[in-house]
C-alpha cells in the first residue's frame, strides 16, 4: 500500500485517530514527523515513509558532489536504460558488419550525420517545448494539491471560530484526512487501470483506513459499494462532509452567525472545487498525436545515431588494424609512416568520439522524454512521485496542533476573563466604600 513503508520489517503499527494526538502531545510536533512519516535522510535528500523523495541539499548540484547521487537521476530509469542497451546492440551489430567488409575504412559516413543533425536540431526544440509544457501540468497538479488541503485547514479554523462541539468537529476532521487518501489513490489509478501492479488496491486502503479509526465498519462497505470511478469515493466522503458543515452542531449557549457558516460552506464548496481541478490536470491528457510524435523522433533518431556511430566505430576499427598491421611491417604501407601513425590516432580518436556519442546522447534524449511522462503523471509510489502521504499526514498533525493551541488559548482566555471579572468586582467594591465613606463624612459636617 503507499501509505505505508515498502519494507514489512519497518511498517509502524497502526494507531487510532486519539493516539495520534496523544503522541504529538506528549513528543512534539518534530519528533512525530520524524519517527512516523520519514525515512533516513543522507547528507544530500530526505526520503519519506515510502521512499518518495522530500528535500534535496540544492548547494551540492552546484558542484561535483551531485555525480554521487546519480542514482536518483533520470539515466537509472529503466526506459533509459533499456534504450541504452538497444542503442548499443544495434552499433555493435552495424561495426561489427561494417568491420568485416572489404576496405570498410574508405566507408564515407558523412551523409548519416548530416541527417542525424537535422533531427537532432528539429527534436531538441520539440523536446524543450514538451518539458516545458510538462512542468506547467506538474506545478499545476502541486499547487491545486496543496490549495486542498490549505482549504481544509481554513475549514476546520472556521469550525473552531463558530465553536463546533468536539466531538463533531473531530468527525469532520476525521472524514478531511481520510478523504486526502483516498483522493490520492483515485487520481493514482486513473491512469493505472491497465497495470495491475501499479495501482492501489481500493477495499485494502478502505481498510486500512477503517483500521486506523478514519472510517468506521458501515462507511467502509459503502464505498466498497461505489463503483471505482474517478473521484467517486472522495465525493461520497465530502458529500457527508458538506451535510456536517451545513447542519453544525455547536456548543452549549453557543449560536452561530449566519456570515460565519456561509463562510464555512463556502470553504467547504472551496475544497471541492480544487479537487475538480485536479481531476480535470489528470484526466485531460497530452494530445496523442503530439506525445506518439516526439516519442517516435526520439526513439528513430537514436536508431539513426546508433547505426551511423556503428558505421563510424567499425571502420574506424578497420583503419586501426590495417595501419597497425603497416606499422608493425606484415602490410606494405601505402603512405609514409607519419601519415599512416597520423590516420591510426586519428581512428583511435573517432572509436572514443563514437563511443562517448552512442553512450551519451540516446539516453539524454530518453531521459527528458521521462521526465517529462514523469511531470505529466506526478502521482505514484516511484522515488520521484510527489510525496502526497506525507503532505497529508502533515495536514493532519497541522489540525491536531491547531485544536491543542486553541484549546490551550481558550483556557487561558477564560481564566484571563475571570481575572477581569474579579477585578471589576474588586474595583467597584473600593468605589461603594469609597462613597460610603463620603456619606459619613457629610453626615458628620
Amino acid at each position: 500500500m503507499p501509505l505505508l513503508p515498502k519494507k514489512a520489517h519497518s511498517t509502524p503499527p497502526s494507531k487510532s485517530f486519539a493516539q495520534h494526538r496523544s503522541h504529538i502531545r506528549e513528543h512534539g510536533i518534530r519528533h512525530y514527523c520524524s519517527t512516523q512519516f520519514c525515512g533516513k535522510a543522507s547528507e544530500t535528500v530526505s526520503k519519506s515513509h515510502n521512499g518518495k523523495l522530500l528535500l534535496y541539499d540544492h548547494d551540492s548540484l552546484l558542484t561535483a558532489r551531485s555525480i554521487l547521487n546519480i542514482g536518483l537521476s533520470a539515466f537509472t530509469q529503466g526506459p533509459v536504460l533499456s534504450t541504452l542497451a538497444y542503442c548499443l546492440t544495434v552499433c555493435l551489430i552495424s561495426a561489427a558488419a561494417v568491420f568485416f567488409m572489404p576496405k570498410s575504412s574508405k566507408l564515407d559516413t558523412s551523409k548519416f550525420l548530416e541527417f542525424g543533425l537535422f533531427l537532432k536540431l528539429f527534436i531538441a526544440f520539440m523536446l524543450g517545448t514538451y518539458v516545458t509544457q510538462a512542468f506547467g501540468r506538474w506545478w499545476y497538479s502541486v499547487t491545486t494539491f496543496e490549495k486542498f488541503l490549505n482549504s481544509i485547514q481554513q475549514m476546520l479554523f472556521m469550525l473552531h471560530t463558530i465553536r463546533g462541539r468536539p466531538d463533531w468537529r473531530n468527525m469532520v476532521e476525521k472524514y478531511c484526512v481520510c478523504s486526502g487518501y483516498i483522493l490520492t489513490a483515485e487520481v493514482r489509478n486513473v491512469h493505472h487501470n491497465v497495470c495491475e501492479k501499479t495501482r492501489v488496491d481500493m477495499n485494502q486502503l478502505l481498510d486500512w483506513l477503517v483500521v486506523n479509526n478514519y472510517l468506521s465498519e458501515e462507511e467502509c462497505a459503502l464505498l466498497k459499494a461505489k463503483p471505482n470511478g474517478v473521484l467517486v469515493k472522495t465525493r461520497t466522503i465530502w458529500s457527508w462532509i458538506g451535510e456536517l458543515v451545513s447542519h453544525p452542531v455547536l456548543e452549549e449557549g453557543v449560536v452561530v452567525a449566519p456570515p460565519l457558516l456561509v463562510r464555512t460552506i463556502v470553504l467547504c464548496q472551496s475544497c471541492i472545487n480544487e479537487m475538480e481541478h485536479l481531476k480535470m490536470n489528470v484526466t485531460v491528457q497530452m494530445p496523442f498525436m503530439y506525445a506518439q510524435l516526439l516519442a517516435i523522433l526520439v526513439h528513430v533518431n537514436n536508431t539513426i545515431l546508433a547505426l551511423t556511430c556503428g558505421l563510424s566505430l567499425g571502420s574506424s576499427m578497420n583503419e586501426i588494424r590495417r595501419r597497425s598491421e603497416q606499422l608493425s611491417g606484415d602490410r606494405d604501407m601505402e603512405h609514409s609512416e607519419n601519415a599512416s601513425l597520423e590516420q591510426l590516432y586519428g581512428a583511435f580518436q573517432s572509436v572514443g568520439i563514437q563511443l562517448i556519442t552512442v553512450l551519451l546522447i540516446p539516453m539524454c534524449y530518453v531521459a527528458f522524454l521521462h521526465i517529462a511522462h514523469m511531470l505529466c503523471y506526478p502521482f505514484g509510489d516511484e522515488v520521484y512521485h510527489l510525496p502526497t502521504e506525507t503532505s497529508i499526514a502533515k495536514l493532519h498533525i497541522d489540525l491536531n496542533m491547531m485544536t491543542e493551541n486553541r484549546d490551550y488559548f481558550r483556557r487561558k482566555h477564560e481564566e484571563w476573563k475571570a481575572m477581569e471579572h474579579k477585578k471589576k468586582h474588586t474595583r467597584k467594591d473600593e468605589d461603594e466604600e469609597d462613597e460610603d465613606e463620603g456619606d459619613e463624612d457629610c453626615d458628620d459636617g
